[in-house]
């Protein structure tokens, strides 16, 4: 497998719509926290209404080198981590590693 440029660790997850007021401004805070860890090179949060009971909502977080990828997924501040301290009604959350190559 050829090296890649960056690391990613995506969180899928799903929530009721009304408990996105209070899971917003905790990724956003989240967010902040971890632009002092080594390596971070970003975040973004991706979100749509499935149903009128279901919001589907994806995470995914950058890393220069997968080493540093491996301490986040060791820390308290991974995403699953993260957001089920602020939501106890989130169902469905898997994450996944992705390399990238552009």
């Amino acid at each position: 497998m050829a090296e890649g440029h960056s690391w990613c660790y995506v969180t899928t997850a799903s929530a009721p719509p009304d408990g996105w007021a209070r899971l917003q401004p905790l990724l956003e805070s989240w967010k902040g926290a971890l632009q002092d860890l080594p390596g971070f090179m970003g975040a973004d949060t991706m979100a749509r209404r499935a149903d009128s009971d279901t919001l589907h909502f994806h995470v995914r977080v950058t890393w220069l080198c997968r080493e540093q990828l491996e301490e986040f997924i060791d820390s308290p501040w991974e995403t699953e981590r993260a957001i089920a301290a602020g939501s106890h009604r989130l169902f469905d959350i898997q994450s996944d590693i992705f390399e990238n190559f552009i």
